[in-house]
């Protein structure tokens, strides 16, 4: 019979000394006793699911947004956020980072789809200590059980804690310190999109959670109840891929705010959890489900990026660093294993980093092309872009003048003579061009105003081949491994409008296609350089000033 041992009495000598089957009868004695505590208390014990969940538990931002595939963890980690600082119970990875952050007893509001249909079966089991998630058995590695420690609950009691009529979930606020002293209750309000706006408008609320994009509203509304504490704002979501669905707000107050760039806000961050790199999922199964997948849907579903924004004209430009395959030809998002990178669809190594926005020193003796945009009642908009010796393309400036034909030859004056930029042609928006420059003289058009002050521009063609020839520039060059147009980082509103610049297309269905015209919104120094990729400039062409015979399809210039 294996004799019994007290475990309070063991130590070390104690433990040595044991027989064998005592041993293997203490040790499974303090596995229960471990699983047991795990149970009750999977708070302290959670593990990120990968590097950018760590990333985002570090983050102090008044605003963060996580952007993943499914099952990437998103909603997960954000939770666990808010649960340890909620409860006092702080995980010991991110313990430092909690305790930061931790206020005391707080109010949080958590805002789901649906009461119904997600905060019953999803959102409530993911809080309940006994209920386990996850692909292991309960208890396995792969999973966790509820967040919520017992004894953080009401007398431990999930039911004197949680007020089905009002959608609360009261918890006691330990010392993190010292667990035996509580420091009071944090209430956890519930809430849903489907109810109005002004359901919204009352409360003080320290950290609010948004799991899938809210109604615009709703976020609105929510930006007013963390004011007075100075509290903070989540989101966390898979980007939709049906453009009905109203997003543009998340990707201009949070996403291009959070993400690094020259628009990056410092106190906005954006998370993108890749579904890969979810240590607790099952790799292999989830690479050979999602290679059913397109690689559009792939980008959404796996990677958690806005490839929702599909009507964009030119949706490879990009002002942070994406990846290429120049197997796939392809924009892609590497894997990496044992210190190797390689692409997800074809396994190649043949892959490399590239981006658009640069710092860069433009060459003063390179030709330059101005392109305006004249207009009567917008700023005028110019554009300066050189051609290198490899007829790449670089744009140098931008310029925006309110005015008159007068103020437009000053500012351009200066800003040519600041940076030392040899013009060699001036293309004009033919549109405008010929339209009159006042309603009081029907006869004088915009290029006959310009000329008269001394500025000569060429009236450009409007033809859309532009737009696809510059989205073949956007592309890495397999010679030189980097897109052939850049843009230098000066240039911030030339970035933002590429960015949001977008055909005008209708929504969704199974018999519509979508209607190939741009929208009239964020197209002024987009088109400005479609102008110039329709005159087909090169280096020597503009640098001698002769023209230059090429065979089609013939790449010119110097290599």
């Amino acid at each position: 019979m294996t004799e019994q041992v007290d475990l309070s009495d063991l130590n070390a000598h104690s433990i040595i000394t044991l027989p064998n089957e005592s041993f293997r009868a203490t040790l499974g004695g303090i596995l229960q006793i471990a699983q047991a505590d795990r149970k009750e208390n999977q708070l302290l014990y959670y593990k990120p699911a990968h590097g950018k969940a760590l990333r985002m538990h570090n983050s102090a931002a008044d605003i963060i947004g996580v952007g993943g595939g499914n099952r990437s963890s998103k909603t997960e980690s954000v939770l666990v956020d808010f649960m340890a600082l909620a409860t006092g119970v702080f995980p010991h990875v991110i313990r430092d980072s909690c305790a930061s952050k931790f206020r005391g007893p707080i109010n949080i509001r958590i805002v789901c789809e649906s009461l119904k249909t997600v905060l019953h079966p999803i959102i409530l089991p993911k809080l309940k200590w006994w209920k386990w998630t996850g692909t292991d058995q309960p208890g396995g590695e792969k999973g966790h059980w509820g967040w919520i420690p017992k004894t953080c609950l009401l007398d431990g009691s999930w039911d004197r804690s949680w007020s089905e009529k009002l959608h609360t979930l009261t918890v006691l606020c330990r010392d993190p310190y010292n667990y035996d002293v509580v420091l009071g209750e944090t209430t956890i309000q519930f809430m849903s999109f489907d109810q109005d706006p002004s359901d919204f408008a009352s409360g003080t609320f320290h950290h609010i959670l948004h799991d899938e994009p809210p109604p615009h509203p709703i976020w609105v509304e929510n930006q007013a109840r963390v004011l007075d504490v100075d509290g903070r704002m989540a989101l966390a979501m898979t980007w939709p891929d049906d453009p009905a669905i109203p997003v543009d707000w998340i990707f201009d107050e949070v996403y291009e705010k959070g993400v690094p760039g020259p628009s990056k806000d410092p106190h906005v961050d954006w998370f993108e959890y890749d579904t890969r790199d979810n240590v607790h999922l099952n790799l292999e199964s989830t690479l050979r489900k999602a290679a059913r997948w397109s690689t559009t849907v792939q980008g959404v579903r796996l990677q958690g990026r806005p490839i929702r924004f599909s009507n964009l004209i030119h949706p490879l430009f990009t002002d942070t660093t994406d990846w290429w395959c120049f197997k796939c030809l392809e924009a892609i998002a590497p894997i990496t294993k044992d210190d190797k990178s390689y692409c997800p669809t074809c396994s190649s190594e043949a892959i490399g980093p590239f981006c658009h926005v640069l710092e860069f020193d433009h060459q003063p003796n390179f030709p330059v092309a101005r392109v305006l945009d004249p207009h009567p009642r917008k700023p005028h908009m110019l554009s300066y872009i050189q051609i290198d010796a490899q007829d790449d393309i670089w744009q140098v400036a931008e310029l925006s003048v309110v005015g008159g034909v007068e103020e437009v030859k000053i500012e351009t004056e200066a800003l040519e003579e600041s940076l030392g930029l040899a013009v060699r042609l001036s293309l004009m928006d033919p549109n405008m061009g010929r339209s009159p420059s006042s309603a009081h003289n029907r006869e004088t058009t915009w290029q006959d105003e310009f000329r008269e002050v001394g500025m000569f521009f060429e009236l450009a063609s409007d033809s859309d081949v532009g737009r696809g020839r510059l989205n073949e520039y956007l592309k890495p060059d397999p010679m030189t491994l980097a897109p052939r147009f850049h843009i230098h980082s000066r240039c911030a509103t030339t970035i933002a409008q590429i960015k949001r610049y977008a055909w005008d297309d209708f929504k969704k269905t199974m018999d519509r296609d979508q209607k190939q015209k741009p929208r009239d919104k964020n197209d002024d120094f987009p088109t400005n350089i479609k102008y110039l990729m329709n005159y087909e400039p090169s280096f020597r062409m503009l640098h001698e000033g002769g023209s230059v015979i090429t065979r089609p399809g013939k790449r010119r210039g110097f290599y």
